[in-house]
């Protein structure tokens, strides 16, 4: 994989020659799955066995914050200089086209060693949003969800190590319907464009297929998902493609760039007389025979046994190819047309070649895979008689049991095994018969079975060299649920790769320092050099090794859960923190890379500043060192004591202190930030005796949301007996009482004094906020619901159902009452009203009732006898009488014609200062009157 040929034959040794080869230190993983085999296989792994990584010693090390989410998988060079550091470097691309390169060695040091935006000026990464047309529609006919956001670069990159280049595709748009796919070439040691970088990715060929022209069917970056890993061979970078939900005009496409001058050297169309085949295997890489060949995956489309329909066209098929994209064979299954029709595509995953051998292993979303020698494909067969074994990862053939996470591949002294685990199942593991060439029946299994949903397990194994005692399978999965089109919480596992039917040795979900985060889909991990570089959709890479030596045991680990962080926007360095925060919201921890990024969205990009606030929680008592790593100004205090100070314009630097902390109490912490050009990153850890350097973890961190008076006491709920969905609310309630809170499992029963079945509540009032920002309302229901907040209609559910969650969002400002209205039925069977909310610093809770009241934040008009809101634009008024309101007083309302509308006794539950009546006046004038014992108060009332 260089540019030398000495080289090339050089490293072919090491990568599948080697794979019984001596361990070389330290080890670099340059390409997807480890090798063009695609094996998936690092077998010089010295450091991680199945004793240390069950020792309690292994855990997370680090955390390396990126700007978006990472389905490239991570690449590592070892022994490469970068400035003044020289050691591993590990290499993360994210979907906002930004590539990092990360000290491998030291994981304290969260600062990347470079990091380098490859979108070109005017251009910027591409979101799902854009993708529309306005004769097309969208993917998935407009609710395309594959990607939950930015998709820029998706595909692995591939690194030179000889010519110190990675290579990778982006993808860009300008916002205005145009579309840009470019190869990259980046020197490793500064990020920056070789010569002849960026070229723009453009091609055609001869065919009359879907979306040709005059002949001419065109590369189309709208259309093409560059989904595969890069492959660098033979001096050629290939980049495969395939669509957007089957969103087209599309076509499989694979283009060969010269390594040098990213020249376009050759191009293959699977379907220049038809459409589709796309080319996406999940992600996992072209892979490279010993023959030299070139070996791809085809999904549905355009296909026939022999060309004769479609010439040229073969969808659902593994094809050779030569390294000039000659088709020279290829195999497609005898049932590709029940396939196609059913959705049940081959290519779903990669072809894994077995090192030493001409078999093939590739799957279909049927859940099995077909061992093929690459030698005697035999094109299309009825009955598959070329096959020479099938493996079956998940035997019920329909629903979700795609292998997604490309089988790997081990040879350990006690025989050589390919692993696979697909949706809703478990691992298997097959042997491979070397005197036959096929697998053993007796397959193993494991005992940890996946929640039905896609993608299944993204494996990678390591081990040093044939050692049973140090081979390990590392799974990365979706904890539960089905991680296809929403973001779910992963487990990683790591499992004897000699015996996977035990337990795991070792998994991030036992304890919540090693926790994931969010499962990155089609992405497996990759292992070198005693580490485990996790990527993940939290825009995160997640670091596993062994902990430093000294680090204590027992630590009791605290309640918080990150700082407060005000973030003002275009705020020179010289002016104050003057004036309310752009945005306030929750850090879970200090630790991030921006780049030349917005923080947050609604911040400027350049001159901002973030103020953050808390609370520590130390670990023990001893005397720790605060470290801020930060490009620009930075300032913290700790217990009003200043005690770092740099406040100017200045590259990324490590400042440090020292303070003493005592276990037990929570000492002030402030952080103020600003930064001016440079790129942005700002990273706060700490140490101490047994603590290694480390990000101070959430947990250690405690927000404080604002401090706001408040007389609160709950809010006005109303209920009424015998109503139906469909009908208004009565004009008066059976019962009207104060709730603390909206927190009602009713069952089978209903509200005391209400008939069990059909009956509604309404709940009225204002909800106070705490610190500026976005809050999230949450209702839990069984039946039907509405809640508006601040006269917006939030949420808006009014149909019988089961027990169902819903969301909505509203941006208040800091301690401020805004008018809340919930209204709620129930129609038979279970009864069940909850209203949570969340915060800009505080996570989901009940609304308390010292948040909620009856009143605005003061009445307006003043006087004995008060009407407010007024002016009023509300569906609620509220009336007020300082010597406060008896049972038998009466409130009478009336047009400007003199009619009376209202007419409403106080009852005894509702004596107090204040009444609220709910009303639908239409706009105009009124007059409001109040006859008690002893007098008569009248009031005008403007509706509008």
């Amino acid at each position: 994989m260089g540019i030398r040929p000495f080289f090339r034959i050089r490293l072919w040794i090491f990568v599948i020659s080697g794979l019984t080869a001596r361990s070389q230190s330290p080890v670099s993983i340059t390409t997807q799955h480890n090798d063009i085999k695609r094996t998936g296989w690092n077998n010089q792994e010295t450091h991680l066995n199945h004793a240390s990584i069950s020792s309690g010693a292994f855990g997370c090390i680090g955390t390396l914050n990126v700007d978006d989410e990472i389905y490239a998988q991570p690449l590592v060079v070892g022994n490469l200089t970068i400035g003044n550091y020289n050691g591993s470097v590990l290499f993360v691309a994210t979907v906002n086209n930004t590539i990092y390169a990360f000290n491998g060695d030291s994981t304290s040091e969260g600062a990347p060693l470079w990091q380098t935006n490859l979108n070109p000026a005017g251009q910027r990464s591409p979101n799902t949003r854009d993708l529309n047309d306005d004769s097309l529609g969208g993917p998935c006919e407009g609710v395309y969800r594959d990607f939950s956001g930015r998709f820029g670069i998706v595909g692995t990159p591939v690194i030179d190590t000889a010519a110190s280049i990675l290579y990778v595709a982006t993808k860009t748009t300008d916002g205005n319907g145009n579309y840009y796919a470019y190869i990259n070439a980046l020197d490793l040691h500064t990020g920056q464009h070789k010569a002849g970088s960026p070229r723009a990715m453009q091609a055609s060929v001869n065919g009359n297929g879907e979306g040709a022209v005059n002949g001419k069917v065109a590369y189309l970056p709208k259309f093409q998902n560059q989904r595969p890993g890069l492959l660098l061979y033979n001096h050629t970078v290939y980049v495969a493609s395939a669509s957007y939900c089957d969103w087209g005009p599309f076509h499989g496409w694979i283009l060969g760039f010269d390594a040098t001058t990213l020249d376009l050297s050759y191009a293959y169309n699977t379907t220049p007389d038809g459409w589709a085949g796309g080319i996406w295997m999940a992600g996992e890489g072209i892979s490279v025979g010993e023959d030299g060949n070139l070996y791809v995956v085809t999904g549905n489309g355009s296909t026939s046994p022999e060309n004769n329909f479609f010439p040229g066209a073969r969808s659902e098929s593994l094809i050779k190819l030569s390294p000039q994209l000659q088709v020279l064979d290829w195999f497609t299954p005898a049932n590709y047309n029940y396939l196609d029709i059913n959705d049940l595509d081959y290519g779903c995953d990669g072809a894994l070649i077995i090192p030493n051998s001409t078999l093939t292993v590739s799957g279909s979303k049927e859940g099995i895979s077909y061992v093929v020698d690459y030698n005697s494909m035999g094109k299309q067969d009825p009955t598959n008689s070329q096959v020479k074994d099938t493996l079956e990862f998940n035997s019920l053939r329909q629903g979700d049991v795609h292998v997604h996470g490309s089988p790997v591949y081990a040879k350990l002294s006690t025989g050589e095994f390919v692993y696979g685990w697909s949706e809703s199942f478990r691992m298997r593991r097959f042997t491979l018969d070397r005197t036959t060439n096929t697998f053993l029946n007796n397959f193993q299994e494991g005992n940890r079975t996946l929640d039905i949903g896609m993608p299944g397990s993204m494996l990678s194994v390591s081990s040093n060299q044939e050692d049973t005692s140090s081979a390990i399978v590392w799974a990365s999965f979706p904890t539960s649920g089905d991680a296809n089109h929403q973001g779910r919480p992963g487990t990683l596992s790591a499992y004897a790769a000699n015996d996977i039917t035990g337990n795991a040795l070792w998994s991030s979900i036992n304890i919540p320092a090693d926790d994931i985060g969010t499962f990155a889909k089609f992405n497996p991990p990759t292992i070198a050099n005693g580490k485990v570089y996790a990527p993940t959709f939290s825009h995160a890479v997640k670091v596993y090794g062994m902990k430093c030596g000294a680090e204590l045991t027992g630590l009791v680990y605290g309640d918080g859960t990150g700082l407060k962080g005000e973030y003002f926007s275009n705020s020179p360095a010289g002016t104050g923190f003057d004036g309310a925060a752009t945005l306030t919201k929750l850090d879970a921890g200090i630790n991030f890379n921006w780049g030349g990024d917005a923080p947050v969205a609604g911040v400027s990009n350049d001159q901002f500043k973030i103020r953050w606030t808390g609370k520590l929680l130390p670990l023990t008592d001893d005397q720790y060192t605060i470290y801020v790593t930060a490009s620009d100004g930075i300032r913290v205090w700790v217990d009003q004591q200043l005690i770092i100070d740099s406040w100017a314009d200045q590259a990324v630097n490590t400042h440090s202190a020292t303070v003493s902390l005592t276990k037990g109490t929570t000492p002030d912490i402030i952080l103020e930030y600003y930064s001016n050009t440079n790129p942005a990153t700002c990273i706060l850890q700490w140490s101490a005796t047994g603590i290694c350097r480390q990000n101070i973890p959430p947990s250690q961190l405690k927000a404080e949301s604002a401090t706001c008076s408040s007389t609160g006491t709950g809010i006005l709920a109303e209920y009424f007996s015998n109503t139906a969905p469909a009908g208004t609310f009565p004009s008066r309630a059976d019962i009207s009482k104060t709730e603390p809170s909206i927190d009602f499992d009713w069952g089978a029963g209903s509200p005391d004094g209400i008939s069990a079945d059909h009956f509604k509540a309404r709940f009225t009032g204002y909800v106070q906020s705490l610190d500026s920002g976005l809050y999230t309302f949450y209702a839990t229901v069984d039946d039907g619901i509405r809640v508006w907040v601040n006269n917006k209609l939030l949420i808006d559910s009014w149909i019988d159902q089961a027990t169902t969650e819903y969301q909505g969002t509203s941006a208040l400002n800091k301690c401020t009452r805004y008018p809340i209205r919930v209204e709620y039925y129930e129609n038979g069977g279970g009864a069940l009203c909850k209203l949570e909310w969340s915060g800009p610093v505080f996570g989901r809770q009940t609304i308390a009732s010292a948040r909620l009241t009856k009143e605005p934040d003061s009445p307006t008009g003043g006087g004995e006898f008060t009407v407010y809101p007024n002016p009023n634009s509300e569906h609620w008024v509220n009336i007020s009488l300082n010597s406060g309101l008896n049972e038998g007083d009466h409130v009478q309302i009336y047009n400007v014609l003199g009619q009376r509308l209202l007419d409403r006794t106080v009852v005894a539950a509702e004596k107090g200062q204040t009444l609220t009546l709910v009303h639908t006046l239409p706009a105009g004038m009124y007059v409001v009157k109040l006859q008690t014992a002893t007098k008569t108060y009248v009031s005008k009332l403007l509706v509008r």
